[in-house]
């Protein structure tokens, strides 16, 4: 998993590590006339030349993603808005995202990268501040409903999925200790928030579990993808995380984070600092 981190407001980002390369992982959007999912707008292309490669399945069957996931996430904190996706497959040469509206995204390897295929892909989409656009225009970008994820695989046959997309944003945590900027000690520290019961409208909602992220406030390393950051998911009970001494140094800054996240997988987080003794 890659976090990923904003110096100075300890916001902190969790996905899974995408490997790319600049020129040879082609992400486009498509037209809302290829509702079938096979994507030829401009640039799209069609499949590498070579079909040998890992993965994926043979003679034409269709292989099911082992994981299709769209979500929103909603930072209460900083207020901004944004949609997630993540996709783990067999191997895969490109992939169609295709919703109500029609095909959203294309995914593509090119090259001997495509001939190669990947496997698992996270992405984001641009988070604009709520006071520059409203999320009610976030959310009529990619409308509530299911999204088809569908491509061929490097051995000629084909991989295919089905995302669930809700509107339903969780209310994000309270934050109560330690307080925001505190210094505390390194022994017995104790992270804890209050239960999310609404969403961002009042409304009631499940909250299906909690993920904590504690990380060094620190500029990430230019090439490494490992972070010093300690990261939990704990059930919808659980409000309340002990942090062990051994991960904490001595006068060192820290940025934490709660998100609550509903069953439908989106999620809001609350973010603050601390420092140690």
């Amino acid at each position: 998993m890659l976090q990923r981190s904003v110096a100075g407001v300890g916001r902190i980002y969790v996905g899974a590590i995408l490997f790319a390369f600049v020129g040879v992982l082609a992400l486009q959007a498509c037209g809302d006339d290829d509702d079938d999912g096979d994507c030829e707008c401009p640039g799209a292309g069609g499949t590498a030349t070579t079909t040998t490669g890992t993965g994926g399945s043979t003679n034409g069957e269709t292989v099911p993603l082992k994981e299709a996931k769209l979500n929103i996430e909603h930072n209460a904190t900083d207020l901004d808005t944004g949609f997630q996706g993540f996709i783990d497959s067999e191997g895969w040469q490109r992939l169609d995202v295709t919703g109500p509206d029609g095909t959203v995204l294309t995914l593509e390897g090119k090259g001997e990268l495509g001939a190669l295929g990947l496997t698992e892909l996270f992405f984001e989409s641009v988070e604009p501040e709520n006071a520059e656009v409203p999320i009610e225009e976030i959310l009529a970008t990619l409308p509530e409903g299911n999204y088809t994820i569908k491509g061929p695989t490097p051995d000629g046959g084909v991989t295919e999925g089905t995302a669930l997309l809700t509107h339903d944003i969780p209310a994000g945590p309270v934050l109560m200790s330690p307080a925001e900027g505190e210094t505390v000690p390194r022994e017995g520290l104790v992270m804890t928030w209050e239960p999310v019961t609404e969403t961002i409208t009042g409304e009631p909602i499940d909250i299906i579990a909690y993920q904590l992220i504690v990380e060094r406030d620190e500029e990430p390393h230019p090439h490494a993808l490992s972070k010093h950051v300690m990261s939990v998911h704990v059930g919808p009970m659980t409000t309340s995380v002990s942090v062990p001494r051994e991960f904490l140094e001595e006068q060192t800054n820290y940025a934490w984070e709660v998100l609550a996240i509903e069953e439908s997988g989106n999620q809001t987080l609350s973010s603050g600092t601390f420092s140690t003794e």
